[in-house]
């Protein structure tokens, strides 16, 4: 039963914004980033939410975010 069994996984916030722009990216889908990833559209909505905390990104609506430059 692998319900019981989980890991917790760090990820460096700035590290993955200064991705995201090194990319040019100008719009970042929450199941795009999840798909990037390899997580959940669930735990990349909450990362997004911190990175947009952080002043990296500006939530459009529920499941797009623009990329902040610079």
């Amino acid at each position: 039963m692998l319900s019981n069994y989980y890991i917790k996984v760090t990820i460096n916030l700035h590290k993955l914004a200064r991705r995201l722009r090194n990319r040019n990216r100008k719009w970042i889908h929450v199941k795009e980033l999840a798909e990037e990833i390899g997580v959940s559209t669930k735990v990349a909505g909450r990362i997004l939410t911190a990175l947009e905390r952080l002043g990296y990104v500006e939530k459009r609506n529920n499941r797009v975010y623009k990329v902040k430059t610079g």
